[in-house]
């Protein structure tokens, strides 16, 4: 059994055992000298499931529990399982340090079931939704008030629902668990996997409750990076896309745009500015804290080559080894890039390997300093503004092509804040001419490619649009051409571009 504590830290029953002997013989001790209520105290020096759960500041303080695990899984396996997986980035080969297999595995479809990237994803998104269970088990018998308790239901639903749809994209079938575990028993009654269908309708419910409950914006600087109303549509609307039921999302984007709570900033580069986060383009970003405290992240730690060898990115030389040279962009990608794109500088930095002497930029849009090396404050973005446009197009041109309609209108917005022409039907440039649905459709696949770069969309969006198995195969297939002379890739990379990742082996053995 695990209890949360108010800071989000767990006690396990061990250290609990502890307490409670320890309790027991204070007790006897001094038993003779007490009231008879003195066995009815609680411990002052921790919290627990009886006299936590009670006050608004509690409630706070769990829902900011909730929120923690995505913290440990955007700088630990999202980019790997959302970015890497797909056709955008790589990594580059370290023959020194080989430890970084698991990883390499990932982007080459040879993971097995005892994958740690693939383990560390499954029980972080498990503990983020025990905690939001939690927190939805106990809100009906706080006496809060209403509008404090909506906040606090709309931010755990929201949560739940957002673990859950990253899980059953990965995953497919998992266990659907929408109540709080309270014992090893109830733990094993749930660990059953769940219909797609019946994932797919928590989920919905769930985001529905976050719409209804959550605020279109916040007050204060505490509240920061919460999730909003326009959050909730954002994800909602993507669930309804993942579904084909693109008439459900338009109305959910449409409301965003009208709210008028969101803009795009005028430059790019400004959405990843760690001086300039949570903006006016951000709907949800994850939120780190640099400092000796656990909350900061390390991404341009992880994604610069191992021999660069310079510090002028970082602030420090980088310790080469496995730890640095993941999600390193791909020849795909750069060739993605239209001339003059300024989200191509704003994205990438250009670098010739010293090791391989091969072009081999990196990533850009995580670029920052700090005091001390690998902990920064560096936020994450998970949607942003450009994104309900580039969704509300294709969502419009799923329902019908329009020549000159909205769908070209909010296709062609994002272009032009990255100083591209925009297309048209019948324009006299082949590259901007966009004649039918289907060449819409490219368009909109190429222009969330290189607008969404690196934000962990790209493998979700091969899924969506049916396109993962046929991209990744033509891509694994330039990759060994392109690196069979730099470095040695597995005869059985690529040869089973499966849509699903492998289910932990741990967590299928409690099935049986």
């Amino acid at each position: 059994m695990r209890i949360e504590k108010n800071d989000g830290e767990t006690i396990t029953t061990e250290i609990m055992k502890i307490n409670i002997y320890a309790f027991l013989i204070l007790a006897a001790i001094g038993l003779a000298g007490c009231k008879k209520d003195y066995l009815n105290l609680q411990p002052t020096g921790t919290q627990n499931t009886t006299i936590f759960f009670k006050t608004p500041a509690q409630f706070t303080q769990a829902v900011n529990g909730a929120y923690a695990p995505l913290q440990g899984l955007y700088k630990g396996s999202f980019w790997a399982m959302g970015e890497m997986r797909s056709d955008n980035t790589s990594y580059e080969f370290d023959p020194y340090d080989r430890s970084g297999t698991n990883k390499e595995e990932i982007d080459e479809f040879r993971e097995a079931g005892n994958n740690d990237m693939v383990g560390a994803f499954f029980e972080a998104s498990y503990t983020g939704i025990g905690r939001c269970n939690a927190i939805l088990s106990r809100l009906p018998a706080a006496k809060l008030n209403a509008a404090v308790a909506d906040t606090i239901a709309g931010q755990a639903s929201f949560l739940r629902a957002f673990n859950y749809f990253n899980m059953v994209r990965m995953f497919g079938q998992v266990p659907l668990v929408l109540n709080e575990v309270e014992s090893v028993s109830d733990a094993f009654k749930v660990a059953t996997k769940a219909d797609i269908n019946a994932v797919y309708a928590a989920i919905i419910a769930d985001a529905q409750v976050a719409i209804a409950k959550l605020p279109v914006r916040y007050s204060g600087a505490a509240n920061k990076g919460r999730v909003t109303k326009g959050t909730a549509e954002t994800m909602l609307a993507e669930v309804y896309m993942t579904q084909k039921k693109f008439d459900l999302a338009i109305p959910l984007l449409r409301n965003i745009i009208t709210s008028n709570a969101y803009s795009l900033n005028a430059d790019y580069a400004d959405n990843f500015d760690n001086t300039k986060e949570n903006g006016p383009e951000s709907i949800f970003e994850i939120q780190y804290i640099e400092g000796p405290n656990g909350l900061g992240s390390n991404f341009m730690d992880t994604f610069i080559p191992w021999d660069y060898y310079d510090s002028d990115v970082t602030g420090f030389e980088i310790a080469n080894g496995a730890q640095n040279g993941w999600n390193i962009p791909t020849q795909d990608l750069v060739n993605a890039y239209e001339e003059g794109d300024s989200r191509r500088d704003a994205s990438l930095i250009d670098f010739t390997s010293d090791e391989y002497g091969i072009d081999l930029p990196f990533i850009r849009k995580f670029q920052t300093t700090s005091a001390v090396q690998g902990v920064t404050g560096k936020n994450f973005p998970v949607y942003r503004y450009a994104d309900v446009y580039l969704m509300l197009a294709e969502c419009l041109n799923e329902q019908g092509f329009a020549g000159g309609g909205d769908a070209f209108k909010y296709l062609n917005l994002v272009r032009e804040r990255a100083g591209l022409e925009h297309m048209s039907v019948g324009n006299a440039d082949p590259a901007l001419n966009v004649s039918g649905q289907d060449a819409f459709r490219a368009a909109i696949a190429h222009e969330r490619q290189v607008e969404l770069a690196f934000e962990n969309h790209r493998w979700f969006d091969l899924l969506r649009t049916g396109k993962a198995a046929a991209v990744m195969t033509a891509h694994g297939a330039r990759e060994k051409a392109e690196k069979k002379d730099s470095w040695t890739i597995n005869p059985a990379a690529y040869t089973n571009i499966r849509l699903l990742f492998q289910y932990p082996a741990n967590e299928a053995a409690l099935e049986h």
